[in-house]
Formats: C-alpha cells, sequence, structure tokens
C-alpha cells in the first residue's frame, strides 16, 4: 500500500503504523541504518578531498577576486604580482590581507560564508599570523552541507516519509559529495553558496508543498530564494521562475494560488531587484563584465551560429573585420571587444536575440552549440592541485564528471530526464511530480541566462547547478522507484478528486 502524509504518497510496507509525522515501526533500523551509512560514505568522500596535501581545488579565473575584494583579502605571492590577477594553473592555499589598485566587490550570498572566516582571520592577525589558509572555508562549507543533509533527513523521516529521508542520503553520498562540488569548498568562488541554497530550497519546497500556511515556512521560503538569487548573476531569475512554476501548478489542481508560491516569490523578486541594481553600476568592474559578457554573448554564440556572419555584423553595425574573432571568448581577443570591434559597445541583448530569431535554424544552432558545451563538470581550463600547471583530480577521487565527459549519451539522457519527468506534474499531485517540474525548471532557466548572458564561453562552469540537479533527481527516482518495487509490486496509483484542496492519491490493489 502507499502511506499518505501531508499531500504526497511514498512507499510504505503493509504493516506500518499510520501516524501521522512518525516513523514506520517496521522500517527504523534498516532505514537509519542505511542513512547513517550513506551520510558517513559522503563524509568519507570529501574530507579526504579536503585535507588532501597539496590542497586540492579550482584555481583562480579572476571570479574568486570580485569577492574576496569586498575585504581586501587576495592569494600571498611575491610584491610584483597584481593581487587580483588570474591564476588559472593552480589553487592556492594561503590568503592575506593587501591593497589592490582597482576597488573591487561584487554582493553576493556567498560574502555571507566569506565573512565569516575573515572573521577567523581578523583574529589570527590579531596573534601575528599574516598568511591564512582557505581549508578554513572548505570545512565550513562541509559542516554547513552536513548539517543540513542530516536536518533534512531527520525531518522526512520524523513525517514518516522514510523513502525521501533515504533519498536525500544518497543525494548527499553519490552527488553533493561528488568531487565536482567539493573542489570548490576550499575556494572563493559563489559555486559552493549556490549549490547549498539550491539544495535547501528544494527541500524547502517540497517540504511545506500542500501545508497549511506557516509564517517560518514563508520566512525559511523566502530567504532561501533570496540566498539563491544573490548567488551569481547566472541565477538571478531562477527563483523567480521556481516561484512562478509552484503558483501556477497551484493553481491548476487547487483553483487557488498556494501560499508557498508568493513567500518564493516575496524572495526571489527581493534577490532579483538587488542583481539587477548592481548590474547597472558604473564602476571599473560592472564595466569589465559588461563588456566581457557582451563580446562572448556575440564572439561565440551567435557569429558561430548564424549562416553569414558578415552580413549579421553589417545589420548590427559593426565592422565587417569583426568576423575574424568569431568563435573567440573575450580573454582570447587582443584588447577589448569595443576597441576591436567599434560599435560593440551599443550592441544590447535585444540585437542579439532579434538576429536569431530572424533566422531560425541559427537559433537552434545557438541551443544546439550551447548544449554541446554543457561539459564537462570540472572546468577543463583550470587547475586542480596547488603547484602543478593545469594539474587535474587525483584517480583516487572518483567522480562523475569523468563518465559524462567520456559519454556523451549519458550526458543528454541525464538532461532529458527532468523534462520528461515535468508533464507529471500537471496530472498529479504529489511531491515526486513537483520535484520534476522544479528540475526542469532549473535545468531550462539556468540553461537559458547562461547562454542570452554570456554566450557559449563559460556554459559548463556557470551551467554548475545543472548537473547537480539531474544527477539528483536520478538519484532521487532510483531510490524512490527502488522503495516503490521493494513494497509495492501489485499496486497500481489512481488519481481521485477529493473534496478536500488537496486531492489524495489512491491505491487499488
Amino acid at each position: 500500500m502507499l502511506r499518505r502524509i501531508d499531500g504526497m504518497d511514498f512507499p510504505q510496507p503493509p504493516h506500518a503504523r499510520h501516524d501521522t509525522g512518525k516513523p514506520a515501526t517496521a522500517t527504523p533500523r534498516l532505514v537509519l541504518i542505511l542513512i547513517a551509512t550513506l551520510l558517513t560514505l559522503g563524509l568519507l568522500r570529501a574530507i579526504p578531498l579536503l585535507t588532501h596535501t597539496p590542497l586540492l581545488a579550482i584555481a583562480n579565473s579572476f571570479d574568486q577576486a570580485r569577492y574576496t575584494g569586498c575585504f581586501d583579502l587576495f592569494p600571498d605571492r611575491p610584491a610584483s604580482i597584481r593581487p587580483d590577477e588570474n591564476s588559472p594553473n593552480a589553487p592556492f592555499e594561503f590568503y592575506r590581507f593587501q591593497s589592490n589598485p582597482v576597488a573591487l566587490c561584487y554582493g553576493s550570498s556567498e560574502l555571507l560564508s566569506q565573512a565569516a572566516v575573515v572573521s577567523l582571520y581578523k583574529m589570527q592577525q590579531s596573534y601575528g599570523t599574516q598568511r591564512h589558509s582557505v581549508r578554513w572555508l572548505g570545512a565550513l562549507r562541509l559542516t554547513v552541507l552536513s548539517v543540513l543533509a542530516a536536518l533534512f533527513c531527520l525531518t522526512w523521516y520524523r513525517r514518516g516519509l522514510w523513502p525521501a529521508a533515504l533519498a536525500n542520503a544518497a543525494v548527499f553520498a553519490l552527488v553533493l559529495t561528488d568531487p565536482s562540488n567539493t573542489l570548490y569548498f576550499s575556494t572563493f568562488y559563489a559555486e559552493a553558496s549556490a549549490l547549498l541554497a539550491a539544495y535547501a530550497l528544494f527541500n524547502l519546497i517540497l517540504l511545506y508543498a500542500q501545508e497549511t500556511p506557516s509564517a517560518r515556512g514563508s520566512i525559511l521560503l523566502a530567504l532561501t530564494a533570496l540566498a539563491l538569487a544573490t548567488s551569481k548573476i547566472q541565477h538571478l531569475v531562477l527563483p523567480l521562475c521556481l516561484a512562478v512554476g509552484v503558483l501556477l501548478l497551484g493553481r491548476w489542481h487547487l483553483r487557488r494560488w498556494p501560499w508557498q508560491g508568493w513567500a518564493l516569490l516575496a524572495g526571489a523578486i527581493v534577490g532579483c531587484t538587488l542583481q539587477v541594481a548592481q548590474l547597472q553600476r558604473a564602476d571599473a568592474m560592472m564595466s569589465s563584465i559588461r563588456s566581457y559578457n557582451r563580446a562572448n554573448l556575440v564572439f561565440t554564440g551567435l557569429l558561430p551560429a548564424v549562416s553569414d556572419p558578415r552580413e549579421t555584423l553589417r545589420r548590427l553595425g559593426l565592422p565587417a573585420s569583426c568576423v575574424a574573432h568569431s568563435g573567440k571568448s573575450a580573454w582570447q581577443l587582443p584588447g577589448l571587444a569595443e576597441d576591436i570591434c567599434p560599435g560593440m559597445e551599443n550592441l544590447g541583448r535585444a540585437d542579439v536575440v532579434a538576429e536569431l530569431l530572424r533566422e531560425p535554424a541559427a537559433l537552434l544552432r545557438f541551443f544546439g552549440n550551447g548544449l554541446a558545451v554543457l561539459n564537462p563538470w570540472l572546468p577543463r581550463n583550470l587547475g586542480h592541485v596547488e603547484g602543478a600547471v593545469l594539474g587535474k583530480l587525483p584517480a583516487q577521487f572518483a567522480s562523475w564528471n569523468s563518465p559524462l565527459d567520456r559519454e556523451a549519451w549519458l550526458r543528454y539522457l541525464l538532461f532529458a530526464l527532468p523534462l520528461l519527468a515535468a508533464p507529471l506534474a500537471l496530472l498529479r499531485k504529489d511531491r515526486y511530480a513537483l520535484f520534476g517540474l522544479l528540475a526542469a525548471l532549473l535545468l531550462l532557466t539556468t540553461f537559458g541566462i547562461t547562454i542570452f548572458g554570456d554566450g557559449l564561453a563559460d556554459v559548463a562552469k556557470q551551467g554548475h547547478l545543472i548537473f547537480n540537479t539531474v544527477l539528483g533527481f536520478a538519484c532521487v527516482s532510483a531510490v524512490l522507484g527502488t522503495c516503490a518495487l521493494r513494497h509495492v509490486p501489485a499496486t497500481r496509483i489512481v488519481l481521485k478528486p477529493q473534496p478536500a484542496p488537496a486531492a489524495a492519491l489512491t491505491v487499488t490493489s
């Protein structure tokens, strides 16, 4: 049989208790052992990597300086090297406080975790320590992630929804602690903060689905949506799209707007507004970001997709000589895009979209090219080993990155799964169907914002959450599917309307 609790159906043993909010009596020992084993497995994957000597992390592609610049914190290098200079060959373990010729500071929820370790660094500074290890940040992030995973497992389990608790533990062990994630922990990149916010937000949306209005739930949903929206530029509208999805789905099934969607929308709007306002800043850092994004969109996205690049450049009012840079990212150009391609500074994204819409085949090629470069999960152009030149993750640390990079069919299959499952949300009211919709929305929104925001220059790194989402969806599907096969081999699920606002799924033999 299936046991319905709080609007969700999960498989339970036939002799399980029906006390809402309490674990099934027939399953605690085995399930708790499995959950504890999976959580331990995740720690056994992450801790050796974070404590490895030399440091294993992602090298700096200048992005880190946008955040550490808020604290005047930069790599400990010779004084002859400018503090914010990028270092793609290898990561650095030690940082120190120093002034930079150009003021750098990009507002982000990432600054919360950095502020915590900077406070520790300041304390160390008072005792005479001038060099500060980034490993403190790695330890903080692993601690926060582990606590979040354990709390969500416990919450789902206490509700009696032990398959969801088991799925959470499996995602922690198999996906969240994959080296493709934990290599970002001992860095000042925002990918780790975005991952934590997205993981928490998905769980909160599913936990509060179909529940009565809750002040605590509203606050948690709004704040977590805000944290995700402000984590990275690429995620500025992601919580907004998730909120719209929750609102429309609630309206479709319940003929009313769900409170959870309004809470999400509130946090999403504040986050998006802060990001948009920040993007309008006129300082040197933001001008550089806009210049690079514009160049990447034109040279890596638009020109390789259109059939006649020269004619496209003519319509855009750009010199035909600019075609020589087609396919090059902004950092591969011999100078600023505005200098080598006069008129580029006047180009807007609407102009690029108009050109793609003019030629439908070009739009298809643009999306196809973007999908092709959504790989690998781990940045190929950045080193992973301190002291090496573009050193890669040691072989003893197993990662999903390797099979995904090697087998394109597996990658595309994983991308397709949430998209194929999303329509279930129109037919079913359970949390798994909602999860499929959320996963599909994240995939499409993140991919779209990435390729239209920065072209195809760095799609895989900026689409970091996409890999986590599709792998997480596959993992959850496998766990719940296994539970269903184990406990309800001879049942079929039928959707029947109920008089209550949230219709239930009933089971017939």
